[in-house]
């Protein structure tokens, strides 16, 4: 099955999604490996869709690693940084925000919807990093 953007994203196709969503090769490379995105949830999105979910796991990622120490601070969770960790968490939310009110999201069954948001776009503080 083609999407209705076969001309320039295919499953798979790492020059299709570097030039529709405009990010460092190596970037786009490592992203579109872990995707292994269905046919059909990938024709549900329009190349600027596809921009946002990017924009919004990769701050994810950077999510996850400030909230659970695994920065350049030895596992230490320094209490200094907060502020930066409350940036990138409204940073992450707003793309996250952004790509739940496009069109392609909103057309998705609610088990794609799952699997994306748990593959990309899920934070979450680790087990031993509770304060209980």
């Amino acid at each position: 099955m083609q999407s209705r953007h076969s001309a320039d994203l295919e499953v798979g196709d790492t020059a299709g999604l570097e030039t529709c969503a405009t990010t460092p090769a190596a970037a786009a490379q490592s992203w579109v490996c872990n995707i292994r995105f269905s046919a059909c949830e990938l024709e549900a999105f329009e190349p600027e869709e596809i921009r946002l979910l990017y924009r919004a796991s990769f701050r994810a990622v950077l999510c996850n690693i400030a909230i659970n120490g695994l920065g350049g601070c030895g596992g230490l969770i320094r209490p200094k940084l907060e502020p930066n960790r409350v940036r990138l968490e409204q940073d992450f939310m707003a793309f996250r925000d952004k790509f739940f009110a496009c069109t392609g999201w909103q057309g998705l069954l609610s088990l794609q919807r799952e699997r994306i948001d748990q593959r990309f776009l899920t934070v979450a503080v680790a087990k031993e990093n509770l304060a209980w």
